[in-house]
């Protein structure tokens, strides 16, 4: 199935690529959710940000090749062969590898638009931002970005941030907030603003906007089908507990059900209590 996809792919690359920036528990698995319900769009999910070590390994080589590759044939020199080092080469491999990656076992001819969503973008260094989304962008050409938020004291408050002390947690979601800040500064034609609480919110009519601008912003329109289509995804539980570990707890708790029962996936079902914020809410 991958040889196959990679044959396919030499005639049919993805024409856009989106991706999801957000801290944890920001309700970015529902965003997730929400591109991959429209149409040509698969939107993978967190994959341990794997292109930023790639950028990294790019990155040194490009500043040792400057340093030390300058002149060099001589198989006597400590530095033989650095300057035949093709870091153009090494960015068509990673894009090749990224989408193949991506797609999967997905069927490139119906995919038009392709990326992932990811938690992580905090571990981009401040000094290394410029450099990283020139790297990322030459692997992903014309990249647009959905800036996903919540708000930070609500987040620090639940899933994995429980178990992180509070400055380091907030500290973390203001660097994710300042990589927004910088894509919208230097890309801005290029994100979109997503908000936790508008998407899952009792205003109907800010909600639709939200979705609606979404929906255009990645595949440039959306009729009432598509925009029905992505209310009913916020029915849905989303991450890695839809409608959440915890809650299961309490019910087994509460209703001693057993084991068994909770292996079955029964607790994880929707719900008509607090559906859109149990679906949306999870880790990340």
């Amino acid at each position: 199935m991958r040889a196959r996809t990679a044959r396919t792919l030499r005639h049919h690359e993805p024409k856009r690529f989106v991706f999801i920036v957000s801290g944890g528990r920001s309700g970015s698995t529902l965003t997730q959710g929400l591109l991959n319900a429209l149409p040509g769009t698969l939107v993978r999910g967190e994959n341990s940000f794997y292109i930023l070590p790639l950028f990294r390994a790019y990155r040194g080589t490009q500043i040792f090749q400057r340093k030390y590759g300058k002149n060099i044939s001589e198989a006597t020199s400590a530095f033989y062969g650095l300057s035949e080092i093709d870091l153009g080469d090494f960015v068509r491999s990673t894009h090749g590898l990224a989408v193949r990656q991506l797609l999967a076992s997905a069927d490139p001819r119906a995919v038009d638009v392709v990326g992932f969503k990811e938690v992580r973008w905090e571990n981009i260094r401040p000094n290394e931002t410029e450099a990283f989304f020139e790297f990322f962008e030459k692997v992903f050409p014309g990249a647009l970005y959905v800036l996903n938020e919540r708000d930070s004291e609500k987040v620090v408050r639940s899933g994995q941030w429980l178990r992180t002390d509070e400055q380091t947690a907030l500290k973390a979601l203001a660097r994710v907030r300042d990589v927004q800040q910088y894509l919208r500064e230097t890309r801005g034609e290029r994100t979109y603003d997503t908000k936790f609480e508008i998407i899952t919110g009792e205003d109907d009519a800010a909600r639709d906007q939200a979705l609606t601008g979404l929906a255009k912003f990645v595949v440039g329109s959306c009729d009432e089908a598509l925009l029905a289509r992505l209310r009913a995804v916020l029915k849905v539980g989303h991450g890695p507990f839809p409608f959440g570990k915890a809650r299961r707890e309490r019910r087994k708790g509460a209703d001693g059900e057993s084991a068994s029962h909770d292996a079955s996936g029964g607790a994880d079902q929707p719900s008509t209590e607090s559906s859109v914020e149990d679906a949306a809410g999870r880790r990340s």
